[in-house]
């Protein structure tokens, strides 16, 4: 219940109050712009400036990045720091208006936001780029968000508070009330914020390079366009500045117009940074076209705004001498923006320019390519060469992951793919109907609750998710009729489909059709031609044509042949219907069986496209929803790279069945290891450091495991460890939704008749596990929020075995399994293992200790216990 109220508290309360804040602030500037007095230090338009400034750079990061918990962090710094510029509007319009407005808007005044600055920049600072590795690090930081946070209630308390402060502690509540003076209020914020500023420089030390160049745009925007102003803030409660200031008034206003155009630094920066190099998750549709706007805009603004700075000092100091407004410090800083604004003036259209060249370089490569294939669609003769030229021509401009062109056979009323790369569709299903129904280029995404191509049946929404399709463009005939159409993967940069990219393929579709409509009349009336013979179904099958039946399977040594086939020819066994294809068309041959189990099987195949040998693995079939969901989060586990990650090489699907295909470790498993006996201490803590070093790879990139086990771990052909399967690894912000995919049973690497299988491990009893249930963690089985310690109490699991050599939950049914795994019941280490070296026991006991505080807090931590235990048995 706590927890949820804090989350409500900061989540909510807050961000509502300061939305509230800055909307009747803007009001207040607007009622008492007229009337605002005049101040030769500071210009009443600068509140309306800071207000929209941050207010759009806080919208673009809370709106956007509603996935990504570090973007709405400092989105909410960027809120809560603007409601400071609220306080001057409010207490003018105030003194303007009569009950009961002006006391309301003093009562909005009194809510001082800008106190929980420092802690939502601290929550940032501590998740971003990723949360720190070493568990010190990250307690400290926590206790500065916390410390940060009391800090934030207590000022928000005491200002509201402040009027009805006794007579002897008024001079006290005048430090902490920001417009009485605000010394304390306004030091203990900025120096919190500084001292975040200062970590997260310190937290970009041990990022790679380029990650740091990423970090470096985003830092340079913050603090060189927030520390002047900061610095000048702290500066004016020190006497002798303030009096100078005081005395000095146009000083003081050149430099408060200074650090205000310097401020423009902070939402430009933080946007490029956000929508350029993409250092935080922020999902916006047309996020290339606000890259696009983001960076003319940059330009623009570097040349109009030290000339309107330069126009609006001239016309505020129209009276004085000429003398006297081009003297002293005053005429440096003129000549400099007069300097820069006609310098970015001078190079304008050649910046211009080269935003167009970097922003639409490929659009408009993309353009000149489309136009012209439309003209050469015409001089196509037939329907192979149309599709041919289709598919080749629309990849170069787009650069997508898959693309066909399906063309209407009258003959059988089915949709094919002239060079065979996908499925037949019936041209009478439900799908087919919707496509020639749509006049449009078609988008297929399934997850929309909104898409009409969710209401289709199963068979159909799984042969688009086979397809890997994400826009259908239709070709129709003239009477309406389909002719075929063109399925376009997602493009490998990402973006989406653009409007200009869906003009341009529906111009396409259009050529097309009336090639295709002329190959229609000319097939018109003949035969169907000669039966073909099974030689010629072998020869297109092994060419890597799509095939309609399931491949044969020899059960006793697992070799797979095309569906035709009676008899293996190794064991001469009579053949028995697989569960999968011969081929998977234009992708992978599959081969041989190399293992099975309660997920699924694993097969030995080829990668058709680059002839490579491959693993893939079959899984469970899922709804085509959770097919394309598995897809997405397969592509998140590839970005991930390391020497002991066996690496995914992407997810397909066939009729319902999602395939994980891998690297194909020719060394086995480490299941298969330990089944021929007990592995060595120093072989173990090896492995365990591998291992441990590929799981903080793995975090880092905010993906858990969740399946650590001996069959998920591989070696290769030179003995190198790799851990494997990323069958059901999820991106850490995305695992609330992990409760939907059920179960998943035992090692699935093994023959059925292993003995290591022969533990229940069926999870029927519930529906909220994932993993298998000898590994889980106490925490899993509770059911608790996924974590790091997930995985790490799996790894200790398995080590441990390695040593014992056999499995340590077995025995009994799932339910006292599960009471033994979440009471910690491990097997004494001292009694199982009298002989091993002392360091071991230590290792394990913390490992695997009931109280997850108690365990490695990280995979770096973990990893750093198994090197000194290493040490120590080297040195033994």
């Amino acid at each position: 219940m706590a927890l949820v109220l804090k989350r409500l508290f900061w989540t909510r309360l807050v961000p509502a109050l300061a939305c509230l804040k800055a909307a009747a602030g803007l009001a207040a500037f607007f009622l008492s712009f007229r009337s605002a007095p005049p101040d030769p230090t500071f210009y009443y338009p600068l509140y309306l400036f800071f207000l929209l400034e941050f207010g759009a750079t806080a919208a673009l990061l809370i709106l956007g990045g509603r996935q990504d918990p570090r973007a709405q962090s400092l989105g909410f710094f960027f809120l809560a720091g603007l409601t400071s510029w609220a306080n001057g509007p409010l207490s003018l319009a105030a003194s303007r208006l009569d009950a009961p407005w002006g006391p309301l808007l003093l009562t909005v005044k009194a809510l001082q936001l800008d106190g929980f600055m420092a802690c939502y920049l601290w929550a940032f600072v501590r998740d971003f780029p990723a949360p720190p590795r070493s568990a010190r690090t990250l307690r400290r930081i926590d206790a500065m968000v916390t410390a940060s946070a009391a800090v934030g209630i207590t000022l928000f308390a005491l200002n509201l508070l402040g009027p009805l402060a006794p007579a002897g502690l008024g001079a006290f509540f005048d430090l902490l009330v920001p417009m009485r003076g605000g010394g304390i209020y306004y030091g203990l914020i900025i120096s919190l914020t500084a001292g975040a500023f200062a970590c997260l420089v310190w937290k970009g030390r041990s990022l790679e390079d380029a990650e740091y160049r990423r970090l470096r745009v985003f830092l340079a925007g913050l603090v060189c366009g927030l520390g002047p102003m900061l610095t000048e803030i702290l500066l004016e409660f020190l006497r002798p500045y303030g009096e100078y200031g005081e005395s000095h008034p146009r000083y003081k206003l050149a430099v408060i117009l200074s650090f205000s155009a310097l401020t423009v630094l902070v939402p430009l920066g933080t946007a490029y940074a956000v929508l350029v190099h993409r250092v935080l998750d922020v999902r916006l549709i047309a996020r290339r076209a606000l890259q696009y706007a983001l960076a003319r805009y940059s330009a623009l603004t570097l040349a109009a705004v030290p000339i309107l700075a330069f126009l609006a000092y001239l016309f505020a100091n129209s009276d004085e001498k000429l003398r006297d407004l081009f003297s002293g410090v005053r005429m440096l800083l003129l000549l400099s923006a007069a300097a820069v604004g006609v310098t970015a003036l001078r190079y304008r259209s050649a910046l211009l320019d080269a935003v167009d060249r970097q922003f639409f370089r490929e659009q408009y490569d993309a353009r000149q390519i489309l136009t012209l294939l439309v003209e050469r669609i015409r001089a196509t003769g037939d329907v192979a060469s149309l599709a041919s030229l289709v598919a080749r021509e629309i990849d170069l401009a787009l650069h997508l992951e898959g693309i066909s062109l399906l063309v209407l056979d009258t003959r059988s009323n089915m949709l094919n793919d002239p060079r065979r790369r996908t499925a037949k569709l019936e041209a009478s299903s439900p799908l087919a109907l919707e496509i020639s129904n749509a006049s449009d280029p078609l988008p297929t995404d399934l997850e929309n609750p909104r898409s009409s191509l969710g209401r289709l049946p199963e068979k159909d929404r799984h042969w688009l998710v086979d397809s890997g399709f994400k826009l259908i463009v239709p070709i129709l005939a003239r009477d309406g009729s389909l002719l075929g159409m063109i399925g376009l993967g997602q493009k490998k940069s990402g973006l989406p489909f653009l409007k200009e990219d869906k003009q341009l393929l529906h111009a396409i579709a259009s050529s097309s059709a009336w090639v295709l409509e002329l190959a229609q009349l000319h097939s018109t009336g003949h035969s169907t031609g000669p039966r073909r013979s099974r030689d010629a179904d072998l020869e297109e099958t092994e060419a890597g044509l799509p095939s309609p039946d399931l491949a044969k399977e020899c059960a006793s040594c697992g070799t797979l042949y095309p569906p035709y086939t009676v008899f293996c020819s190794q064991c001469s066994r009579r053949l028995e219907v697989a569960h999968v294809p011969y081929v998977l068309p234009g992708k992978f041959r599959f081969e041989r069986r190399i293992g099975s189990g309660g997920m699924g099987v694993v097969y030995r195949g080829a990668d058709l496209a680059l002839g490579r040998p491959v693993a893939v693995k079959t899984l469970r079939r899922v709804s085509p929803e959770d097919a394309m969901r598995l897809r997405r989060e397969a592509r998140t586990a590839a970005a991930v790279t390391h020497r002991h990650l066996a690496p995914v090489y992407g997810m397909e699907t066939w009729q319902g069945t999602p395939m994980l295909v891998l690297e194909l470790l020719e060394g086995g498993t480490l299941t298969q290891r330990i089944e021929k006996g007990r592995m060595a201490p120093l072989e173990m803590v090896e492995l365990g450091i591998a291992m441990a070093d590929a799981l903080a790879q793995l975090h880092a990139a905010d993906i858990l495991h969740r399946d650590i086990k001996p069959s998920n771990i591989g070696f290769t052909r030179d003995n190198v460890p790799k851990l494997m399967d990323f069958g059901i690894a999820r991106a850490t912000f995305d695992l609330r939704r992990d409760r939907l995919l059920g179960t998943m049973e035992d090692d699935d690497q093994l023959p059925p008749t292993a003995v290591w299988n022969q533990s229940p491990t069926s999870l029927t009893i519930t529906k909220q596990l994932v993993g298998t249930l000898s590994y889980l963690s106490p925490e899993a089985i509770n059911n608790e929020t996924p974590s790091p310690s997930f995985d790490l109490w799996s790894l200790a699991i398995v080590l441990y075995e390695c040593l014992l050599g056999r499995k340590i939950f077995t025995g009994g049914d799932a339910k006292q399994l599960m009471a033994r795994i979440r009471l910690g019941r491990v097997p004494e280490f001292s009694q199982v293992l009298p002989d091993a070296d002392p360091a071991l026991e230590e290792l394990f006991r913390s490992a695997l200790h009931k109280t997850v505080s108690r365990r490695p807090a990280t995979a770096v931590d973990m990893r750093r216990r198994l090197e000194a235990v290493r040490d120590k048995l080297a040195a033994s």
